[in-house]
C-alpha cells in the first residue's frame, strides 16, 4: 500500500519553492530541428534575384508551416470555453514584426498562407509591416492606441475582455485592431538578426495557436552527409513550442518530418 511521510531533510529552497509556486497548469511542450540551409538558401538567393522580392528564411518557414498545417488539419485547431476543440477552416499564418526601432512588437497575420505563393506572403509582409513601422496601419494604430488609454490597473481586465470577445464568443473587432482569432494557426518569430543560436517562446494566452516557431540564425554546423562523411553546413535549428491539449508527441514528430521535407526541398514551396 502506497504511503507518505514527511520530508524532514529538505533544503530551505525546496521549502520555498513548495511555497512559492503552484502546481504545474500550463501545457507547453518544446521541442528542436536542425535542418540543413543549404539547399533553401540557394533557392531564396535564386528567387530573390528573379523575382525582385527579397527573399528570407522567415518567409520560407511561414510558407512551410503553412503547407504542413494543410496537410494535418488536425492540428490546426483551437480551445475555446476552457475545453472545447475547434479546427481552423483555414492556415493562417501570424509573423511577428519589430516595430518603434525594436522596442515593441506587433505582427501580420497572413491569411490563407497555403493557398498563396512564397512571393505574394513575402510582399505583404513587407508592405504591412513597413505600414506598422510608419505608423500607417490602422488595425496597430486601434490596437495600441487602446491599450495606451488604459491604466495600468485596468490591463489585465480589458486583455481578459478582449479574448473572451475575439477568442470565445469570435466578435469581430477588425475595426478596433482586433479581428476574430487574431493570431491564426501558427506563429513565426524570427530572431536571428539578434544573432540568436537557439530560443523558446512562450505563447501569448492571447493567442489561442498551437505552434509558436522561433526563427534562429543560420549557422555553420557538422553535418553527416551520405551517413558516412562530415561536413560544415548551413544549418537552421527550429525551435518550437507546442500546445499539449492539441499536438502529442506522435503529432508533433510528423509536423517536424513535414518541415524538413519542405525547407529540403524549397522548390515546393513557390
Amino acid at each position: 500500500m502506497t504511503g507518505f511521510v514527511p520530508l524532514e531533510d529538505a533544503s530551505s529552497f525546496r521549502r520555498m519553492a513548495a511555497a512559492m509556486w503552484r502546481a504545474p497548469r500550463d501545457p507547453s511542450i518544446y521541442g528542436t530541428m536542425d535542418v540543413d540551409a543549404t539547399a533553401a538558401l540557394r533557392f531564396l538567393a535564386d528567387e530573390s534575384a528573379a523575382t525582385g522580392v527579397k527573399l528570407t528564411v522567415t518567409h520560407l518557414v511561414a510558407r512551410a508551416i503553412a503547407l504542413a498545417l494543410r496537410d494535418q488539419p488536425e492540428l490546426n485547431a483551437k480551445v475555446r470555453f476552457g475545453g472545447r476543440l475547434e479546427r481552423r477552416t483555414s492556415v493562417d499564418v501570424f509573423v511577428t514584426v519589430a516595430t518603434d526601432g525594436g522596442k515593441d512588437l506587433s505582427g501580420v497575420r497572413i491569411d490563407d498562407a497555403d493557398r498563396r505563393g512564397l512571393v505574394e506572403v513575402a510582399a505583404e509582409l513587407a508592405g504591412r509591416a513597413r505600414g506598422i513601422r510608419a505608423g500607417e496601419d490602422r488595425a496597430y494604430r486601434e490596437s495600441r492606441g487602446l491599450f495606451a488609454r488604459v491604466p495600468w490597473w485596468l490591463g489585465r481586465a480589458v486583455t481578459r475582455v478582449s479574448d473572451l470577445l475575439v477568442n470565445e464568443l469570435h466578435v469581430d473587432l477588425a475595426a478596433r485592431g482586433m479581428p476574430v482569432d487574431p493570431f491564426g494557426s501558427a506563429m513565426v518569430t524570427s530572431v536571428g538578426m539578434f544573432g540568436i543560436d537557439t530560443a523558446f517562446a512562450p505563447f501569448v494566452p492571447m493567442a489561442r495557436c498551437p505552434i509558436l516557431l522561433l526563427v534562429p540564425e543560420v549557422r555553420p554546423r557538422p553535418w553527416v552527409v551520405d551517413g558516412d562523411r562530415v561536413e560544415v553546413r548551413p544549418v537552421l535549428r527550429l525551435c518550437a513550442t507546442f500546445d499539449h491539449r492539441l499536438i502529442d508527441g506522435a503529432a508533433a514528430g510528423r509536423l517536424a518530418r513535414r518541415l524538413g521535407e519542405l525547407l529540403g526541398a524549397p522548390a515546393a514551396l513557390r
